[in-house]
């Protein structure tokens, strides 16, 4: 596109002035179009964001609105670590966290185009060693994929027990080895569980199949060709750059070294996020050359394993949400002292990314809801999916198919269905009851309650009921807002083990030998909890909570969920 030298004076911001803005800019002074999105877009920012980073007390901040060819506006904001450090600018690097799960997806899929490997073959093909532990499938190693992998429907744990969001040991090759000593915590293909793992795998997999390390696959497969030339993986030539954000987390100074590198490892600028999005709103399209092929474009802002009507969900590597008319494709990434926010609207052919060094994630979700309110200002409010309630049944509450979901889903901060005053209701922890109403829907349960919310369930699994999904039909997100069930006031008496006995009182959690966190283990109504998590013992001293995270009190140290713990 010819550009046109110029800045455009927008309270008091300076910002990069293309021809095509001009002639949009003229045709609204003579009224010959509505004011474009890019423009509502702007001005809804430059009329909160000040006011959010303030509120917020981020330190330094980067900021950019793009569309395909151009940057629209851009903002960089405070300093790179203390207030008498130096300033942010356009070549500051920020940790960009989980949001480098899109970058990894995209690594994965350029092995795709080139023949390394298959989304869809089983994992131990090309890893043939590798192992899990699971109470669910017999070797899931061999029915687990990479779509599995970059989609979060592979049923790992979200965490390893060496190098984690607790443990902060840097070394990827053994991070990737303990991830063999964890257990699964869904059958594989079950339900959309977020997991550091499955993408940490995934890299792993790049670097078996490519004979490179990872962040050097990366940088030849995908940062160079996207231009993309002041970002990097490796952690050795990260350390070395001068123009570095210092992470800000209210808990501890955060380390710099990760060992989740696939999962969240890379460190970008603003203007190198600015030529990612400009790639994914040009659909694998970079200055006019083809980077990815557009059939795995498509495939990576698709929803996996979607349920009939589906619009919200996890695709590969990123989160696709329906919008207005259309849709967007996001990831956000927070943690050691970072968060970041990218959206981008490839029909619409506009984007926005929000780099910071700050733990604190209200302002990105905030700027998530702006963006989406500043299309529906322009192109009207996204649809909502019929409730359909005319083809369906009307359940009475003491249908056993009723009886049967009742009960609390989550711990203190799930899901309860139960009756109250002789009605149905359901209510989140600690909160205001909804009037509920069940339906079979083709001989399927979903219960109905507010204005737009309803509930279904996934079947049941080993020894356990199905999970819930609590669905909004604005999004139509099923499989993503999900809860497990933990118990019911109907349950019978547990076994009650004796031995359980030794196990009750205060624990802490340990990191670097000093308690970080606490919590209590009891035995209610038969039954061994670890706070408000119902458990169940899979062999002596070593146990599962009700959403399938181990506890080991038999180990030396005990731990859970892979981190050590230690009784008061």
């Amino acid at each position: 596109m010819c550009e046109l030298k110029g800045v455009h004076v927008c309270r008091g911001w300076l910002v990069p002035v293309t021809l095509s803005m001009l002639l949009v800019l003229s045709s609204i002074c003579f009224g010959q179009e509505e004011q474009p999105l890019s423009e509502i877009t702007i001005t809804n920012i430059e009329e909160e964001l000040l006011g959010m980073l303030t509120e917020a007390s981020i330190p330094g901040a980067a900021m950019a609105v793009v569309d395909e060819g151009d940057v629209l506006w851009q903002k960089v904001h405070g300093r790179v670590d203390v207030a008498d450090s130096r300033p942010i600018d356009m070549n500051t690097i920020f940790s960009i966290q989980s949001m480098s799960k899109s970058l990894t997806a995209v690594a994965v899929l350029m092995a795709v185009q080139d023949g390394l490997v298959d989304l869809d073959t089983p994992i131990s093909e090309y890893i043939p060693s590798f192992t899990l532990n699971s109470i669910y499938d017999k070797d899931p190693e061999e029915i687990i994929t990479l779509r599995h992998l970059l989609s979060h429907w592979g049923g790992l744990a979200h965490e390893a027990p060496y190098g984690s969001n607790i443990d902060d040991r840097y070394d990827f090759a053994k991070h990737v080895g303990s991830i063999s000593s964890t257990w699964m915590r869904y059958p594989v293909g079950y339900c959309y569980s977020y997991s550091n793992l499955g993408i940490d795998l995934a890299g792993h997999i790049l670097e078996v199949r490519s004979g490179k390390p990872f962040a050097l696959y990366m940088k030849e497969k995908v940062l160079d060709p996207i231009g993309m030339t002041n970002s990097s993986f490796d952690m050795d030539i990260i350390e070395k750059v001068r123009n570095r954000a210092v992470g800000h987390s209210s808990n501890q100074i955060p380390p710099l070294r990760i060992p989740m590198i696939p999962a969240g490892g890379l460190y970008t600028d603003i203007r190198d996020m600015v030529r990612y999005l400009q790639f994914h709103i040009n659909m694998g399209v970079f200055q006019g050359r083809r980077i990815l092929r557009s059939d795995l474009m498509d495939e990576m802002h698709t929803v996996q394993f979607p349920h009939s009507g589906q619009r919200f969900g996890y695709c590969l590597g990123m989160i696709r949400d329906p919008v207005s008319d259309s849709f967007g494709v996001y990831h956000a990434g927070a943690g050691y002292g970072f968060s970041s926010m990218m959206m981008m609207f490839p029909e619409k052919k506009m984007g926005l990314v929000l780099l910071t060094n700050s733990e604190d994630e209200s302002m990105i979700w905030s700027l998530r809801s702006l963006l989406k309110a500043s299309i529906c200002e322009k192109y009207g409010e996204t649809p909502v999916a019929e409730p359909g309630t005319e083809a369906m049944t009307e359940l009475d509450a003491g249908d056993p198919r009723v009886q049967a979901v009742m009960g609390r889903y989550g711990d203190e901060y799930g899901y309860i269905i139960e009756s109250k005053n002789d009605t149905l209701v359901f209510r989140r922890s600690n909160g205001a009851p909804y009037p509920l109403t069940f339906y079979d829907d083709g001989g399927e349960l979903v219960g109905m309650y507010g204005k737009f919310s309803e509930i279904r369930f996934l079947p049941a699994y080993g020894s356990q009921r199905g999970s819930l999904m609590l669905i909004d039909r604005r999004l139509s997100n099923h499989n993503f807002n999900m809860r497990d069930f933990n118990d019911s006031p109907a349950d019978r008496y547990g076994p009650d083990m004796p031995h359980w006995s030794e196990y009750v009182g205060d624990y802490e959690m340990i990191k670097n030998g000093e308690p970080i966190n606490t919590f209590s283990v009891t035995i209610r109504n038969g039954y061994l909890y670890v706070s408000e998590c119902r458990c169940r013992e899979h062999k002596r001293g070593f146990f599962f909570t009700y959403d399938g995270e181990p506890i080991d009190f038999a180990s030396n140290p005990s731990t859970a969920s892979y981190i050590e713990i230690r009784k008061k």
